[in-house]
């Protein structure tokens, strides 16, 4: 495992909720965290053509799907009406297709991408936590 997918676990007071140019939710994280998830994130990817795609299946138990819970958790606290999570706050289960990136990734002045190429290593893909507890990246 190389430094840039080890990270310690996620808690809330480490996420922040802020908004996009166009007033969308972006989470940002610290860089380690963002590092971790977002190789995992294009680990084992199914393409499905026409710009949906899956990572692999996470466990209940493992780092990704309880840092995906943190994650909901913070955004629900600041976007409560947030579309997709509205679900997971009644079923436990949701998804998040908004920017989530490590904090030197994103430029909070001008609300967008702090040299969006230069930084991709922290930027993950869509948040989804499944019926049955366990989670996936996608679109």
């Amino acid at each position: 495992m190389t430094a840039s997918t080890t990270a310690a676990d996620l808690t809330t007071a480490q996420v922040t909720i802020t908004l996009d140019q166009w007033d969308r939710p972006v989470v940002l994280l610290p860089d380690d965290v963002a590092a971790r998830l977002a190789v995992s994130s294009r680990t084992d990817v199914r393409n499905y053509g026409y710009g949906h795609f899956e990572s692999r299946i996470f466990g209940v138990d493992t780092y990704e799907t309880r840092a995906i819970r943190t994650i909901f958790a913070a955004i629900l606290s600041a976007h409560p009406d947030d579309r997709g999570l509205a679900q997971y706050e009644r079923f436990g289960t949701g998804y998040f297709y908004g920017w989530t990136v490590g904090v030197s990734g994103w430029d909070s002045a001008v609300r967008t991408w702090r040299d969006y190429d230069a930084t991709k290593h922290l930027h993950v893909d869509g948040l989804h936590l499944e019926h049955d507890g366990r989670s996936h990246f996608g679109s």
